[in-house]
């Protein structure tokens, strides 16, 4: 079994953790969940501490915490409530993939608020007909005037009722062979077209 020996710095921000685990997520873990309840207070202390901001490089007021600390910090989480982990880790591979691909425009707007929690991200990528086999979606983007115009529905998507920016996969080019080639990522914002319609089966619809 391999030992993994930590930073003194990162070790404090695991021991914070843990510490915020015993205090804030164990006392309610069971009870929300039984009551099926969004845990808005956690939510609250965890961007008041920083957690949303984990991974995000501090160039853009993150933690920029490397995934073998980061993926020990989840383990932390899980250890008392897996639901507070999909809050966090939505969000974190949304900015993985803002940070990764997006212009430099879209990375200084989008990554200092999603550092703080301010722009809480998820992911729009399951469709009815469409759930682990993401080359099966059929919403559509179609570039109308320099603007894309996006149709279609998605579903399963962790976030969307508290969350309030979203990754979403779209087709792009219905030619393309392997069809996963023609799939584009857009960021969607919550407005106009955004229609949540129940929850444990969310919707996300543009057009």
């Amino acid at each position: 079994m391999a030992t993994i020996l930590l930073s003194e710095e990162k070790q404090q921000i695991l021991n914070v953790v843990k510490d915020f685990c015993k205090k804030e997520i164990a006392p309610v873990a069971m009870e929300l969940e039984h009551a099926d309840e969004y845990p808005h207070d956690i939510v609250e202390k965890m961007k008041e501490l920083g957690f949303f901001g984990f991974t995000i490089p501090e160039e853009f007021g993150g933690i920029g915490l490397d995934y073998v600390t980061y993926s020990l910090v989840i383990e932390e989480i899980t250890r008392y409530w897996m639901s507070v982990s999909g809050i966090l880790n939505s969000h974190l591979i949304m900015a993985h993939i803002v940070e990764k691909y997006g212009t430099k425009e879209q990375k200084d707007h989008y990554l200092p608020k999603f550092a703080t929690g301010e722009l809480r991200g998820g992911l729009a990528l399951s469709e009815a007909d469409a759930g682990t086999d993401i080359q099966n979606i059929a919403t559509k983007a179609v570039l109308q005037s320099e603007r894309y115009v996006i149709n279609g529905t998605k579903m399963w998507i962790t976030n969307a009722r508290y969350g309030n920016t979203f990754i979403l996969a779209a087709k792009t080019d219905l030619q393309v062979t392997p069809r996963y080639k023609g799939i584009s990522l857009f960021i969607a914002e919550k407005g106009d077209g955004f229609l949540y319609k129940r929850h444990r089966q969310t919707w996300l619809q543009r057009n």
